[in-house]
C-alpha cells in the first residue's frame, strides 16, 4: 500500500509527516566553496534527499535549523526507541540506522516504508501505534500535573510574601500605637 503525496502548508510535497522525518543541516562543498545542506530523511524510506538549504528549508524545520546554528545535534522528540520493551536492542540500532530513534516516528511513519524494515516491522508498527494512543492521555495529565505544581509553587511563593507584608504591617501599626 503506498502512501499519498501530501502537500504542507508550505508547498512542499512528501510522503510522510515532515514531524517525523530525520532532517539534518551540515556544511558540504559545493560550487568551490562551503555551503550548507539538508539531508531530509522519512523514517524507514530508502531514498534520501540531499542538497543546498533553501529559506522554506530553515522555516519547514525550524528546531533543527536553531539546533544546527547553535552547533548542536537535534534530538528527535518522543519516547526513544531504546526504553521501548517491545523492541530488542538489535532491532533498536538497526532502525536507529534508518533513522527511526521514537515510538512516534515509528508509529507515525509512511505504511509504503515498512517493506524496508523487514520481517516483524508491520506487527512493531501495529503495536508502536497501539503505545502512542495509549500514552496520548498520560501526556495530557503530565502536562496538566507540571502546570499544577508551578501554581502550587507560585501560591507559596505568594503565600509567603503576603505573610511578611501582613508581619510588616502589624509591626507598624505597633510601632504607630506606642508612639501615641
Amino acid at each position: 500500500m503506498l502512501t499519498e503525496p501530501m502537500v504542507n502548508r508550505n508547498g512542499h510535497v512528501s510522503y510522510g509527516q515532515d514531524e517525523n522525518c530525520y532532517a539534518r543541516f551540515h556544511k558540504h562543498p559545493y560550487k568551490g566553496g562551503m555551503h550548507d545542506f539538508i539531508e531530509i530523511i522519512f523514517p524507514g524510506a530508502r531514498d534520501t534527499t540531499d542538497r543546498p538549504v533553501k529559506e522554506s528549508d530553515k522555516q519547514r524545520f525550524s528546531r533543527q535549523w536553531e539546533a544546527y546554528q547553535k552547533g548542536e545535534e537535534f534530538k528527535a522528540e518522543g519516547y526513544p526507541l531504546e526504553n521501548w520493551q517491545s523492541m530488542d536492542e538489535g532491532t533498536v540500532r538497526e532502525y536507529n540506522h534508518k533513522r527511526i530513534y521514537t515510538v512516534e516516528q515509528f508509529a507515525n511513519m509512511a505504511e509504503s516504508n515498512l517493506e524496508n524494515l523487514g520481517l516483524g516491522a508491520r506487527t512493531l508498527h501495529t503495536k508502536a501505534k497501539a503505545f502512542v494512543e495509549a500514552h496520548k492521555d498520560t501526556k495530557v495529565a503530565e502536562k496538566y500535573a507540571s502546570q499544577n505544581e508551578q501554581l502550587k509553587s507560585q501560591m507559596e511563593s505568594l503565600a509567603k510574601a503576603n505573610k511578611e507584608m501582613k508581619d510588616r504591617l502589624d509591626s507598624l501599626e505597633t510601632k504607630k500605637k506606642g508612639k501615641k
